[in-house]
């Protein structure tokens, strides 16, 4: 019996002492990779901030959970290109005065798959500030002009028909130009009267073309209406309204 207490004791001498030895030394037990199953919530995070006055959010679709008691201190918030941002966060930002930017796209990638063809008819407009800063909050656009406003509207009903494709149609004649577009198949054009009306009106009819004329409107105003018009890309015209208005 007094050899096997011995023993038991040297046991656990030598257990206490490698445990001893394992909280000491350095972990050499490499970070695994995430399982295959694990979800990924590195789109939800936000990335880190190049300045302390700077909120950057990586979501793809910008909520009162990503901002909500992150935005004092705040002069602008950064968003990834044509990321959507809910009314209630703009409202949020209007309120806190924080300016609202969309990321460059990364070298090589596609800012996404809308197509925005602009046109100007029977205006001196030029488009180039207008163009500018647009591709700052990651709407890819080129302008052309034509001397004819009919001809401009056959124009754009031809871009339509595209696919993921909305247009604008920039004009000292507004509602001329609205008359003209909406007689064409396929199109269903509302006008940029307010910044705030855009989004509902384009929602009421599915829109896909815009028309505002740039002499009523600064160039703000302007960035703002075709930002609202196309963030949510191409609509489908309401049920209710397709026979009449559908393609």
């Amino acid at each position: 019996m007094a050899e096997q207490s011995i023993d038991v004791e040297r046991v656990v001498r030598e257990v206490l002492a490698e445990l001893r030895l394992a909280a000491d030394a350095p972990s050499s037990v490499e970070p695994q990779p995430p399982r295959a199953d694990s979800p990924d919530t590195s789109q939800s995070q936000p990335e880190a901030n190049a300045h302390s006055d700077e909120l950057v959010v990586g979501s793809r679709v910008v909520t009162m959970a990503d901002v909500d008691n992150r935005l004092e201190a705040v002069k602008r918030l950064v968003v990834p290109p044509q990321a959507v941002v809910t009314p209630a966060v703009r409202d949020e930002l209007r309120r806190k005065n924080v300016s609202l930017a969309y990321a460059e796209p990364a070298e090589g990638e596609a800012a996404g798959p809308l197509r925005l063809a602009m046109l100007l008819a029977a205006t001196s407009f030029d488009p180039a500030a207008l163009i500018e800063a647009l591709r700052r909050e990651g709407i890819d656009t080129a302008a052309r002009k034509s001397d004819c406003l009919i001809a401009a509207c056959d124009t754009l009903a031809g871009e339509l028909s595209r696919p993921e494709t909305l247009g604008v149609l920039l004009t000292s004649q507004p509602a001329a130009g609205l008359c003209l577009a909406n007689r064409l198949k396929g199109v269903r054009a509302v006008s940029g009267a307010t910044t705030s009306a855009v989004d509902d009106d384009a929602a009421s009819v599915g829109a896909n073309l815009l028309v505002a004329d740039p002499a009523r409107n600064s160039l703000f105003q302007l960035k703002q209406m075709v930002s609202e018009f196309s963030r949510y890309g191409p609509r489908e015209c309401p049920r209710v309204f397709h026979e009449r208005l559908g393609p």
